[in-house]
């Protein structure tokens, strides 16, 4: 995404139960957070952060104010008093569709393996080969041509070819796993060796150091190992002469079938954002962190990715043309980013949970 040139020096103010509140935009320095003039909050983040400070109301009563702030320009925030949103420069989410049924995003899930199994045992039987990453239609006729269009972004990142090894036996370098998923009929399967001393690194990793989410995807030290499963999706779509937007509903069902784990449970800590191939290594994680995994994958293909922060919750943004279906955010240059649910399956591309529809949601580009 293009960045307008005045974000670097225009600053954003308002007025609060008798405060004023100035955010300050110390351009690619992040911003700083003033209450009444006094300094409250700082960030070094240069297009997306998070600022906190307190105020006394005209009732003489403390409340903490949080600024989240996401996009192009300093005034592109939702600023909120005691976890109520007393401004917000985004637009509401557009719906194309309406709802049969209503969803809701999963929190936990029981095991798949037992219903891929006996999938797998089918196939065998039927003397279908399920090759790697190469789904094959068991069923008459043509899929469904796909309203509308997802868009590269304006700077791809670049490509790196590569390919995922996996040698049976024990390999004590590596964490091996194997991942099966169904996308237009068929079951599909990845496997992969990841690095354990990769693994290792990103534990030692201080999060209290880390103050964006962005940082979790635009991270390098993991591009070689997500390039190669990106590359992979992308032959297999080429393969199966499957359009780009049918490429990212399979990259999406890969993601959504992954075990959602709460961090408590699955980290013992209450807040541990993962890095991709921690979340591919532990085979799931909470939302954060397989909206974290889905971004990865398709900025490293090239689409024009953000991530959608809730207060409470994460998803994905793909850009997307107008002829679209479904739920996006629009920033102000009117870039459209549809909204992704990445949990558990049954989601589509901009389909948005119902209980998110009135939420405050944050735009977070993923630039360096």
């Amino acid at each position: 995404m293009k960045f307008n040139t005045d974000y670097y020096d225009t600053d954003f103010e308002i007025s609060y139960q008798g405060s004023r509140i100035l955010i300050k935009n110390d351009g690619p320095e992040g911003e700083r957070l003033f209450i009444n003039d006094q300094l409250q909050d700082q960030n070094f983040e240069p297009y997306d952060g998070y600022l906190k400070g307190t105020l006394v109301n005209e009732e003489g009563i403390e409340e903490t104010i949080e600024v989240y702030l996401g996009g192009p320009q300093t005034s592109n925030c939702i600023i909120e008093a005691n976890g109520e949103a007393i401004y917000s420069s985004f637009e509401p989410i557009r719906s194309r569709y309406v709802k049969e049924e209503k969803k809701e995003t999963r929190r936990k899930r029981p095991s798949l393996m037992l219903p891929f199994i006996i999938i797998l045992l089918a196939a065998v039987f039927m003397a279908v080969a399920i090759p790697m990453l190469q789904g094959r239609n068991s069923f008459d006729g043509n899929s469904e041509e796909v309203a509308g269009e997802i868009l590269m972004s304006e700077a791809p990142s670049e490509e790196i070819v590569g390919e995922a090894d996996f040698e049976s036996g024990y390999d004590a370098d590596f964490i091996k796993r194997e991942y099966f998923w169904l996308y237009d009929k068929s079951v599909w399967s990845y496997r992969m060796k990841i690095p354990r001393d990769s693994y290792a690194y990103y534990k030692t990793v201080d999060r209290q150091k880390i103050t964006s989410y962005s940082y979790y995807v635009t991270d390098n030290s993991d591009d070689e190992s997500l390039a190669a499963l990106g590359q992979t999706f992308k032959e297999a779509a080429e393969l199966e002469n499957h359009s780009d937007f049918e490429m990212v509903e399979n990259i999406v069902l890969f993601v959504q079938q992954l075990d959602y784990v709460d961090d408590k449970v699955g980290t013992g800590y209450d807040e541990y954002p993962k890095f991709p191939l921690e979340t591919l290594a532990d085979e799931g994680g909470d939302c954060e962190d397989s909206a974290i995994l889905l971004a990865s994958l398709l900025r490293e293909l090239g689409f024009g990715t953000v991530l959608i922060q809730f207060p409470d919750h994460m998803g994905v943004g793909v850009r997307g043309e107008e002829s679209m279906e479904g739920s996006y955010f629009e920033t102000k240059d009117g870039i459209r980013y549809y909204y992704i649910e990445t949990t558990s399956t049954g989601w589509k591309i901009g389909e948005i949970p119902e209980e998110l529809m009135t939420k405050p949601a944050r735009i977070l580009s993923l630039v360096k």
